[in-house]
Order: structure tokens, then C-alpha cells, then sequence
């Protein structure tokens, strides 16, 4: 029998790291604690961020989002598509259809800036039910917006229902109240009373002095690719004690279980990566911290909020690098392969077929004829 090997542990030190798969510095990473008891995020103080201040090495900048996806910059969404194949990444950046506009109300939209100004919440109006196909109905409608807005009832006699219609547009345009479903009203008291209480009312402090709708447009250092992000909220150290990224998602899951499991499935880790990533190297700050705010569009619309491990940051980091080096060879070489990229060398793109081993889990046994 062979003798087992037992180390001498006499002279073994305690190590001032401890042990992590990507060999990452502890210190780039904020602790919820320091940040939970830290000065910074129990004063009722608020730092204003200078967006112009920011911008070291790179822009911040509060543009629209078309402006922002116009920008030929690489994207978290992009770099995604690169991990897939190459030429998923080329099809996303040069062929893909735009998304058509939404002109709805979606409760994801909405919170996501109730959140950071609450008043929002008092901000929407039930739109009445009035027949848009008639002039009649129209005229109704036009005279509630009048009231509504406050201007004034105008003179339309000699309207046809397409002046009218014209004139009810214009109104909707200037109407300082976001326009709701009477079955909308009572899901946002939901998410407004969740806001409001979730852990003692983290979320406002968490989101004390934080900026929405900001770009971020710079260039990476080591492959010179102009990266982008547009993170939902970003918040600093004066304000919180870290500077932190904080992520706002939307989800129909009904359990935590399954937010994590779609945040993996989703890939949100090389979003979250590369905005400390891409942040830290504009601002000349470093980003140390990520926040995700949660929020169910399905009942019961519950609010949580999460804190990100270094090991899944650390994880986004790399694949974002991996993205970036990948997209840069695949420009230098004039070449996007596809599927055809997992195949073994001098196989000419013939994929060797290997099925998951849970297909072999409902093996049933099989009677033998002796």
C-alpha cells in the first residue's frame, strides 16, 4: 500500500491574500461592511458629481440613448456576441435590425428613474377611456388634456378630427404628468411602498447623490478599442463610501434562485466587469463595487437589492479582456469565423458532436433474453 505524503506544516505562514481563481488584489474590491459603516453613507450630506471633472481619460456625458448606440464603441452588448463566435459580433455591430420604438408605459422604464427621483411617483395621470375614432371622442380627450395641462380651453370650431388629433399630440407632448393605465396606478403604489422600505430604506441612501443616463466613451489601453458604457446609475466614494456601479434589472422571476441563475445564463458579469473596468480607467477613480437593484415586473412586485462578489467581478473582468483581444485579432486578420471556430485544427470546421452527461441520467435498465 502506498504511504500518503503529509507537508511539514511547522514553518507555514499565514498568507496576507487569500486563495482566488483569477489571482485577482483584494483591495480592488470594496467591503459591504466599510461601505455600510462608513461615514460617507450616513451623512445626509450630498456630493454633487461634476460629470466634466470626470472625464480624464475619456467623456462622460449625458446624450441620448439613439446617440449612444450610434456610437461605433464596443459595448458590453457587443463583447457578449464575441464570446459566442466572431461573427456573432460583426452580425450585432454591422447587420443587426434596430429595435423598433415602444411607445407604452413600461413599469422597468419608469422605476428606474422613480428610483433616483422619487417624485416621479406622484408624477402620472390616469388617462381617460375616450374613443380616439370619432370627433367627439377626440374633442373629450382634447379638453382633459386642457385641464390637465392647465392652458385653456381653444376654439375648435372648423377642427376636422385630424386637426383635432394633431392639437390632442401636441398636448400629450407637454403634459408634465406620465400618462398610466388605471390597472398601472396600483402596481406602482406597490413598487413605491417596496422603494421605500426594502432594508430600512436602503435604496434611497444607496442612491444618494447618484447620476442616471451618463455615457462613458474612452479607449482601452492595451488593444486601443474604443470601449463604451451607460451604466443605469453610478454613485462616489464622497457620496457612499466606494465608488460604485449600481446595476437596475428587471426580472419575471419569482424567486432569487432564478435571478441568479438568469443573471449567469444572461451573462451580467461581463457587463458589471467592464463598467468597473472602463470606469475606472476614464474617471482616473477606482470603481471598487457593484450594486445590483432588482425589481419584478410580475406580481408581487417585489424590490431586493444585491451586492457583487470579487469572484463574479473578477470573472466579468477577464471575459471582458478575453472579448477585447479576441475582437482586435479577428479586425488585424480581416477574418470572422463562426461556428466553424470551435473546431479542432485541421478538422476543416467539422465539430466532434459530445452530448451533456445529464442525457444520460434516465437510462432505464434492459431485460436480457438468457
Amino acid at each position: 500500500m502506498a504511504e500518503f505524503y503529509m507537508p511539514d506544516l511547522d514553518s507555514a505562514e499565514i498568507a496576507d491574500q487569500e486563495l482566488n481563481r483569477f489571482a485577482y488584489d483584494l483591495h480592488d474590491y470594496a467591503d459591504l461592511q466599510d461601505i455600510l459603516s462608513s461615514p460617507q453613507f450616513n451623512s445626509p450630506e450630498v456630493y454633487t458629481i461634476d460629470l466634466l471633472a470626470l472625464s480624464k481619460n475619456g467623456i462622460l456625458l449625458r446624450d441620448e440613448m439613439q446617440k449612444y448606440l450610434d456610437s461605433h464603441h464596443n459595448s458590453s452588448s457587443a463583447l457578449k456576441e464575441v464570446l459566442k463566435t466572431p461573427f456573432h459580433y460583426k452580425f450585432y455591430t454591422e447587420m443587426r435590425q434596430k429595435a423598433p420604438d415602444k411607445d407604452h408605459f413600461e413599469l422597468g422604464t419608469f422605476c428606474h428613474m422613480a428610483f433616483l427621483e422619487p417624485e416621479r411617483f406622484d408624477k402620472v395621470i390616469i388617462e381617460p377611456d375616450h374613443p380616439l375614432n370619432t370627433t367627439e371622442g377626440v374633442t373629450n380627450m382634447v379638453r382633459w388634456y386642457e385641464k390637465v395641462n392647465q392652458c385653456g380651453n381653444a376654439d375648435l370650431s372648423g377642427y376636422k378630427i385630424a386637426d383635432l388629433r394633431g392639437y390632442l399630440q401636441e398636448l400629450k407632448a407637454a403634459c408634465p404628468y406620465q400618462r398610466i393605465k388605471r390597472e398601472h396606478q396600483d402596481i406602482i403604489d406597490i413598487v413605491r411602498y417596496n422603494y421605500k422600505t426594502y432594508g430600512g430604506g436602503i435604496i434611497p441612501r444607496l442612491l444618494k447623490g447618484a447620476v442616471a443616463e451618463v455615457s462613458l466613451y474612452g479607449t482601452d489601453q492595451e488593444t486601443g478599442l474604443p470601449v463604451k458604457i451607460r451604466p443605469d446609475y453610478f454613485n462616489l466614494e464622497e457620496n457612499i463610501g466606494a465608488n460604485a456601479i449600481i446595476s437596475f434589472k428587471t426580472t419575471s422571476a419569482q424567486s432569487l434562485g432564478k435571478f441568479f441563475y438568469d443573471s449567469a445564463k444572461y451573462a451580467y458579469e461581463i457587463s458589471e466587469g467592464m463598467y468597473l473596468q472602463v470606469g475606472s480607467e476614464v474617471t482616473e477613480r477606482k470603481f471598487t463595487a457593484v450594486f445590483t437593484i432588482m425589481l419584478q415586473t410580475v406580481p408581487p412586485y417585489l424590490v431586493a437589492v444585491f451586492f457583487w462578489a470579487p469572484d463574479d467581478l473578477a470573472n466579468g473582468k477577464y471575459k471582458y479582456r478575453t472579448a477585447l483581444l479576441t475582437v482586435k485579432e479577428c479586425q488585424e486578420k480581416l477574418f470572422w469565423p463562426g461556428f466553424d471556430a470551435a473546431a479542432e485544427s485541421g478538422d476543416c470546421g467539422i465539430i466532434h458532436m459530445k452530448q451533456p452527461e445529464w442525457s444520460f441520467k434516465e437510462l432505464h435498465p434492459v431485460d436480457i433474453d438468457e
